[in-house]
């Protein structure tokens, strides 16, 4: 090979580096280091929260052995409802004619996420409500692109206390913060692009709520919900995109869910 063609050769192959670093995939980006992922799911066990009426999780050993041969074999059966730990709900929930799990389209499941962090309006306060004057300005319409919002009302921290994190009354009513009807109505309507509403409690409507209108408004939308979403360490407001990936029961009116938040990495700020 000639020098002048060994030369070709190589601003060919320097060429093709350059275009190949200019146009970095996927995996080049999210695994480059600058990245975490934060998992915002509660595990399903026999502390797993459910609503009072539902089916709590119910796991059966069934097969857990070594064989003669000296290999370890495990097979365990499950059951529970839809609507319990970390879950969403489906349009059908509450809308005879709404999606359900199983026909949730991806780009509604793998979008931007944005973190309403109300805790310290909330106070710890059972009895709390989410009107439209408590956001201020905290919402944004994510240059109306889909988003799904989460907000935060600093539930997560009672997830292991059941009879507090429900708010069970000696009536057996519940007692929980949620969103108020004016809420949903606002959201549904002012930002077209949010494709679902989540909450750190175990309903977006509050607790006493008898008539569920934030889960009727949501649904007649098109929106899902995401209830028990677990936030108990930092996720940042914004700059986020949520994984939210139910099991796909092909006729659920909600499913259990897990739900992995891929954020920019943080630089500590406390030492």
């Amino acid at each position: 090979m000639s020098n002048y063609s060994l030369a070709i050769l190589i601003s060919a192959f320097n060429l093709i580096l350059c275009v190949a670093g200019s146009n970095p995939t996927l995996n080049d980006i999210i695994f480059n280091g600058d990245y975490e992922f934060i998992d915002l799911t509660y595990p399903f066990d026999k502390n797993t929260i459910y609503w009072p009426n539902a089916e709590s999780f119910a796991f059966t050993r069934k097969n857990e052995a070594f064989g003669s041969d000296g290999a370890w074999y495990a097979a365990n059966n499950f059951a529970a409802g839809e609507h319990g730990g970390t879950h969403i709900d489906a349009p059908y929930h509450f809308q005879v004619n709404g999606i359900r799990v199983g026909a949730l389209p991806l780009d509604k499941l793998i979008v931007p996420l944005i973190i309403a962090d109300i805790s310290s309006k909330v106070n710890d306060d059972p009895t709390f409500v989410l009107q439209k004057y408590h956001l201020d300005n905290m919402l944004n319409d994510n240059f109306g692109k889909p988003c799904v919002i989460v907000f935060k009302f600093g539930w997560s921290k009672f997830f292991n206390d059941r009879k507090k994190y429900l708010g069970i009354q000696p009536n057996g009513t519940l007692n929980f913060p949620g969103l108020s009807a004016e809420v949903a109505e606002w959201i549904t309507s002012s930002y077209k692009n949010i494709v679902g509403i989540g909450v750190d409690t175990a309903s977006v409507d509050p607790g006493s709520s008898i008539d569920y209108p934030v889960h009727k408004i949501a649904s007649a939308a098109g929106l899902y919900n995401l209830e028990n979403v677990k936030l108990d360490e930092s996720v940042p407001d914004y700059g986020c995109t949520a994984l939210i990936l139910p099991m796909k029961i092909a006729l659920g009116s909600g499913a259990p869910l897990r739900i992995v938040a891929i954020c920019p990495k943080q630089i500590p700020t406390h030492f």
